[in-house]
């Protein structure tokens, strides 16, 4: 036990101090795979890894503490199931403490190496963001452009022409094209604004729940659940909390920059021919002439944003929906990998 603390105290420490990649074994194939993250997690990572290394310690320690008392009891005892409990319990022990002893070379191969992989020297969370934010900016100047516009033909389809004679008999003139213009483009495009709206609401939904997490897994999910994982009333709680910080730090934000990979570069396409078209064919009184017929202007690019909205729905709900859903597959997996069990108490799933 003495030679297991030395040990203990003496591997993290030395893997602790460096802020790069530069203590890794097989640390130049981080950096070359994925130098943001030397540059940038490994950093952070390592400052909060710091804050947490003593209770960690603490923990591994009482682990195999309880693991060497149920031993000695069923040694004592001659109680065979005992004894093996015991010494389940020490490669439990043992397992917390190499997690704890190599905890940044594993989270660098975890979190560096295995997206940069699958994505190249690309930081896959910056990626995934950049891409809903294009998103999110395009749409929101095409949305501009759409409301000033049907604006615009509110106010004219508004506008009543009155002949009053003598007799305070009064007839009604209805403006030019006033219900071509209602019927062809601003009854649809105020559909399409609701329609865009609401994807705009999923867009920046995904982007402020990869923030979140990318802040919140390290510290509040990782890190804690390394410690909670060494003790037995905890290990299932703590390899959970493992899992979820695994899910939502690395693969939730990769496989949001592969979809986006795929997509974003079409929706920006689009949304860059139509709010063109919006501009170029909106002022003034574009707003009413490039609006009266279906061969108008206006109404072509109503239609051609209309059939944008398949490639809308596909990027913010269906690939989404699916990301979650191997997200909590995959967390589930490695919950019960690492923690024994992903059930509370037998009946509560997690």
């Amino acid at each position: 036990m003495p030679l297991f603390v030395i040990l203990v105290l003496t591997i993290p420490l030395a893997n602790a101090q460096p802020t790069d990649c530069s203590n890794f074994a097989n640390g130049n194939t981080v950096q070359a795979s994925a130098p943001w993250y030397c540059s940038q997690i490994n950093v952070a990572l390592t400052n909060y890894w710091l804050k947490w290394f003593p209770v960690a310690l603490l923990a591994v320690f009482v682990s195999f503490s309880i693991a060497s008392i149920i031993f000695g009891i069923g040694t004592l005892l001659r109680n065979e199931r005992i004894r093996n409990f015991g010494v389940g319990e020490y490669y439990e022990a043992l397992a917390s403490a190499l997690i704890v002893c190599m905890f940044l070379i594993v989270s660098g191969i975890m979190f560096g190496l295995i997206p940069g992989v699958v994505t190249g020297p690309v930081n896959p969370y910056v990626t995934a963001l950049n891409y809903i934010s294009q998103t999110i900016n395009g749409l929101q100047k095409e949305l501009t452009l759409l409301l000033n516009i049907l604006a615009i033909d509110a106010f004219y389809i508004s506008i009543k022409l009155s002949i009053c004679s003598t007799t305070i008999t009064c007839t009604a003139i209805q403006n030019l094209f006033a219900y071509t213009i209602q019927i062809l483009f601003y009854a649809p495009g105020f559909a399409l604004v609701d329609l865009q709206q609401d994807v705009l609401a999923l867009l920046y939904a995904e982007f402020w729940m990869i923030v979140t997490f990318m802040y919140l897994a390290i510290p509040v999910f990782l890190i804690p659940g390394v410690v909670l994982r060494s003790l037995i009333p905890t290990r299932g709680l703590g390899g959970m909390m493992i899992a979820m910080a695994i899910g939502f730090y690395l693969v939730m934000p990769l496989l949001f920059s592969i979809a986006y990979y795929f997509t974003s570069a079409s929706i920006l396409q689009q949304l860059s021919y139509n709010t063109a078209n919006l501009q170029r064919f909106g002022g003034g009184t574009g707003a009413e002439v490039n609006a009266e017929t279906p061969s108008s202007p206006l109404v072509q690019t109503l239609d051609s944003i209309q059939a944008g909205m398949d490639s809308y729905w596909l990027s913010v709900l269906f690939y989404p929906s699916l990301i979650m859903a191997l997200t909590y597959a995959i967390i589930l997996q490695i919950a019960d990998f690492i923690g024994g069990m992903a059930q509370l108490s037998g009946k509560l799933r997690v």
